[in-house]
C-alpha cells in the first residue's frame, strides 16, 4: 500500500511544480513585455523632451508640435535649389556607420535627433530630468512602476537623478543612453516591476489555473482513498478465503488416512487400485490447495519451511504412481534416472519439494501428445541437488519462456492444445525453490519438448 502513497505524493508534487513553473513563465513573459514597453516609452519621452527644449531655445510656444516638411529636389523651384546651394559647406561631416557602431543611434533619424541634442547642449539647454519624469508620468502607454532617471557625465559620474524608486536593487536597469554625439552626457532609467502588477494583470488566469490544480489534487486524493478502501476490503476477503481454503486441508488429510486404511483391508486388487486412484486425486487436490494458499501470500509473507531429511528418489517414484493413476487414459512413459549416491537424503521441506516435482512432471504429461516420454534425472552438481524433468512434448516458444514463472501466466495455445490450469504452478515452484536457496530454469524449443531443471542445496 505504501507504493500507492508514494505514487500519489509524487503526482501531487509534480502537479504543484508544473503549476509553479507555469506561473513563473507567465511572470517572466509579463516582465519581458514591461521591459520592451519601458524602452519604447523612454525613446519617445526623450524625443518629446528634446523638442520642448528646442521650443524654449527658439522662443516658440511649447504646445506647438514640431512639423517636418519633405520635398523632393525635382519638385523644388530654382530659388529653393539656389538657397540650398548657398548653405555653408565648411561644417564637419558626420559618419553614420561609425555613429551606429558607437551606439549613438541605429537609424538615420535617431542619429539626426542626437545631432539636435548637440546643438541644444552647446546653446546651454541641457537635458531636464524633471521634464522627462513629468512626461513619463503623463504617458498612457506604460504602467507607472516605481522608477528613477539618472544623468551621468562623460566619465559616467552621476550628475543628478529624479524619481520615486526606493534605494534597493531594481528589477530593470537600462543601458546608458548617450545624449548627443559627443559623449558628454548619458541617461539611464531604473524601474521596479512589482509582483502585484502581474497578479492584477493575470488574476483570472491564475485563479483558473489554481482551481484546475486543486481539482487535480482532489482527484488524486479521492483515487488514493478509493484504492485504500478497496485494499482493505481485498485484504479482508483474502483472509476469509485463505482461512476457508486452509480449513479444507484437515478433512482431506483425514480422507487420505481413511483411504490408506481401506486399501489395506480391501479384499480384492480392483478395489485397491480404485482406492489408490482416489487417494492420488485427493493428494493432488491438497497440492492445489497449498498452491492457492502460497499464491495468496506470496507477495506479503515468506513461506515457513519445515525442513527435514527427505528421500528424493522415493518421492519421485510416488509422484510417478500418482500421475499413472490420474492419467490412465493417456499413454505415456515416465523414466526416473537416479544418479544420486545410495542412501543420500536431502535437507528440505518434503511437502513443498514434492509439489514442485509433481507440478513439473504433470505439466510434461499435460502439454504433450499421447505416447510422451518423460525423463526425471536426479544428480548431484557441486554438492547441490539437481532435478531435471525432460519431455518430448509440444515445447514452448522463446517469446513465452521469460514469462513462464509469472503468476497467472499461461502459454497461448491452439484450441486443440488447451488444458485446464490457472497459471500458478510454475510461479509457486519458483517461489519454493528460491526460498530453499536454489534456482529453477527452463530450456525449450517449440515442437521439440522442454526441460525444466531446479537446483537446491543438499543441506
Amino acid at each position: 500500500m505504501k507504493k500507492y502513497y508514494y505514487i500519489t505524493l509524487i503526482a501531487m508534487v509534480a502537479t504543484v511544480c508544473l503549476q509553479i513553473s507555469y506561473m513563473f513563465s507567465l511572470y517572466n513573459q509579463d516582465v519581458s513585455e514591461d521591459i520592451i514597453n519601458i524602452g519604447e516609452v523612454t525613446k519617445k519621452i526623450i524625443e518629446d523632451e528634446k523638442w520642448i527644449r528646442s521650443d524654449l531655445r527658439s522662443g516658440r510656444s511649447i504646445q506647438t508640435k514640431p512639423v517636418f516638411k519633405v520635398k523632393l529636389l525635382s519638385d523644388m523651384t530654382p530659388q529653393e535649389l539656389d538657397s540650398i546651394r548657398k548653405l555653408p559647406t565648411n561644417k564637419d561631416t558626420f559618419n553614420l556607420p561609425a555613429a551606429r557602431k558607437m551606439g549613438i543611434g541605429t537609424t538615420t533619424g535617431e542619429i539626426v535627433s542626437q545631432l539636435a541634442q548637440d546643438y541644444l547642449l552647446a546653446a546651454g539647454f541641457p537635458l531636464n530630468l524633471n521634464t522627462l519624469d513629468s512626461l513619463w508620468r503623463a504617458s498612457d502607454s506604460i504602467v507607472h512602476h516605481p522608477h528613477q532617471f539618472l544623468l551621468y557625465d562623460k566619465d559616467t559620474v552621476m550628475i543628478s537623478s529624479v524619481g520615486d524608486l526606493e534605494s534597493h536593487t531594481p528589477d530593470y536597469v537600462s543601458q546608458l543612453h548617450p545624449i548627443g554625439t559627443k559623449g558628454l552626457q548619458y541617461l539611464q532609467i531604473k524601474a521596479d516591476i512589482p509582483m502585484s502588477h502581474f497578479l492584477r494583470h493575470q488574476l483570472w488566469t491564475l485563479a483558473l489555473s489554481a482551481c484546475m490544480m486543486l481539482l487535480v489534487l482532489l482527484c488524486l486524493f479521492f483515487q488514493l482513498t478509493a484504492i485504500r478502501r478497496k485494499e482493505a476490503l481485498l485484504r479482508k476477503r483474502e483472509m476469509t478465503i485463505n482461512g476457508t481454503i486452509h480449513d479444507l486441508k484437515s478433512p482431506l488429510n483425514s480422507v487420505i488416512t481413511m483411504m490408506g486404511w481401506l486399501k489395506q483391508t480391501a479384499p480384492d486388487k480392483e478395489t485397491k487400485e480404485m482406492l489408490e486412484t482416489s487417494k492420488a486425486g485427493v493428494r493432488r487436490l491438497i497440492s492445489n490447495i497449498e498452491a492457492l494458499l502460497m499464491t495468496a501470500r506470496m507477495d506479503r509473507r515468506q513461506v515457513v519451511l519445515n525442513k527435514s531429511l527427505i528421500d528424493v528418489p522415493e518421492m519421485a517414484e510416488g509422484v510417478k504412481k500418482e500421475l499413472s493413476c490420474l492419467y490412465p487414459g493417456k499413454p505415456h512413459t515416465i523414466c526416473i534416472i537416479n544418479e544420486l549416491p545410495a542412501g543420500l537424503q536431502v535437507m528440505a521441506d518434503g511437502m513443498y519439494i514434492e509439489n514442485v516435482i509433481r507440478n513439473l512432471m504433470e505439466n510434461a504429461l499435460k502439454y504433450s501428445d499421447a505416447g510422451v516420454r518423460i525423463e526425471v534425472s536426479l544428480s548431484i552438481v557441486n554438492e547441490r541437488l539437481r532435478v531435471s524433468v525432460k519431455d518430448n512434448g509440444w515445447g514452448i516458444a522463446p517469446c513465452h519462456q521469460k514469462k513462464l514463472f509469472t503468476q497467472f501466466y499461461r502459454v497461448p495455445r491452439s484450441e486443440e492444445q488447451q488444458q485446464k490450469g490457472y497459471g500458478i504452478g510454475l510461479a509457486q515452484s519458483q517461489y519454493i525453490i528460491n526460498e530453499h536457496g536454489g534456482e529453477i530454469m527452463v530450456k525449450s524449443a517449440e515442437g521439440e519438448g522442454s526441460t525444466f531443471t531446479f537446483i537446491i542445496p543438499c543441506r
